[in-house]
């Protein structure tokens, strides 16, 4: 019996890479049945690129009026941008199709363009950060009619509506990019003066947030209710021991890669921020990845955490947010995320006597001052350190 992939007949421009898709999908790990799937999306797309006389150079616009015909015709699945991906992605890599991800942006595309690879080449920022100072920029460029006549009060007025929408903390993060692109826009003379003079001070106390605590006996719930007889079980114990145990970020744990597991050495390599780091590997956590990795499997990516469906490619952020989420439904306990694990080391080490320096180092903070808001936490502590007052005193 033939195999359904095998069954779906493309015709139009992409015709000519679709056994060349069929066979990257079944390598991803697609089913058999979720690889016909796709290819009937790309027979569709084919069709539409032939009906419409659209060139091999795709841009996110003309995907979405292809998605806007696919929904007028009467199609109830495969109707987001996300579902084309896999498809986006291999015609690409083949050279069938240009992907232009930043053509969406207008008359600002090209500016984008040369600020991201300013990000990435004179300041060395790594992907998650560039994505983050990128899409301030993209939100501030299209807000303005002309950046080369940008006011004082354009910037203020940006700063202020993005004041209303986020939170203090997400304020502060677009405030800080805002002022990057501000400097770049002064110094590739793209606007006639510095303007970073005229963003707003986000206010908020910096040490006014108290982190809710995570007593380590919640932690032990988590890890009891992942099922290490099986491999989705054992990367969810793996992934829990490594936040509540090296307080790992989890864009740090999402991003780490079977390179960064130094068994001879006993260490493991954290990267984020632009920086790099090793830390100790407990014998816990070290039985814990070598059970994940025995039935990992075998994939395209050196990524450690891999996702459980095809695409067989590195678990995002979200994913490893997922896993958490999870954790705390199987044991019935309030929900919480993956920094309140990294929380939790912190609150430990200090319990134990570590200073702000030593968990500033574990934690790979940049500054002291970051880390302490840590020392707010335990009040049993402060109590033993506070003398007591004199008797008799008023």
């Amino acid at each position: 019996m033939p195999s359904p992939a095998s069954t779906v007949r493309v015709t139009g421009p992409l015709a000519p890479f679709a056994e060349g898709l069929r066979r990257f999908l079944l390598g991803e790990g697609y089913t058999p049945l979720s690889a016909a799937n796709v290819l009937r999306l790309t027979a569709h797309l084919s069709r539409w690129m032939k009906t419409q006389r659209v060139p091999a150079a795709l841009t996110p616009t003309r995907i979405e009026q292809f998605l806007h015909h696919r929904q007028r015709s009467g199609y109830t699945r495969f109707r987001a941008t996300r579902s084309l991906r896999p498809i986006l992605s291999h015609l690409a890599s083949v050279g069938a199709i240009e992907w232009r991800p930043d053509a969406d942006h207008g008359p600002a595309g090209p500016l984008l363009q040369r600020y991201v690879e300013y990000l990435t080449t004179e300041r060395g920022l790594t992907g998650p950060s560039v994505r983050q100072y990128a899409t301030t920029a993209a939100r501030f460029l299209a807000a303005q009619a002309d950046v080369r006549r940008l006011t004082a009060a354009d910037v203020t007025a940006f700063v202020l509506r993005e004041s209303r929408r986020y939170s203090v903390g997400t304020t502060k993060l677009t405030v800080t990019a805002l002022r990057s692109l501000l400097r770049y826009l002064h110094v590739a003379g793209e606007i006639d003066a510095d303007r970073t003079g005229a963003v707003p001070p986000v206010a908020g106390w910096r040490l006014a947030g108290l982190p809710p605590e995570v007593p380590a006996t919640d932690v032990a719930p988590l890890l009891a209710g992942c099922n290490r007889r099986t491999a989705v079980g054992r990367r969810a114990y793996a992934v829990i021991l490594l936040l509540a145990r090296l307080g790992l970020r989890a864009i740090e744990a999402a991003t780490l890669t079977l390179d960064d597991l130094r068994w001879a050495d006993g260490e493991i390599v954290i990267r984020g921020k632009g920086s790099e780091s090793r830390l100790p590997l407990p014998q816990d956590v070290g039985q814990a990845l070598v059970a994940y990795v025995r039935v990992r499997g075998r994939a395209p990516t050196r990524g450690l955490f891999l996702r459980v469906r095809a695409p067989r490619g590195g678990l995002s952020v979200a994913g490893i947010k997922a896993i958490v989420a999870q954790a705390c439904r199987r044991a019935r306990v309030a929900p919480i995320g993956p920094h309140r694990l990294r929380h939790a080391v912190a609150t430990a080490m200090l319990r134990q006597g570590a200073s702000l320096t030593q968990i500033a180092q574990v934690l790979r903070h940049r500054s002291v001052d970051t880390t302490a808001i840590y020392a707010k936490v335990d009040t049993a502590r402060l109590r033993l350190l506070a003398r007591p007052w004199p008797v008799g005193a008023p």
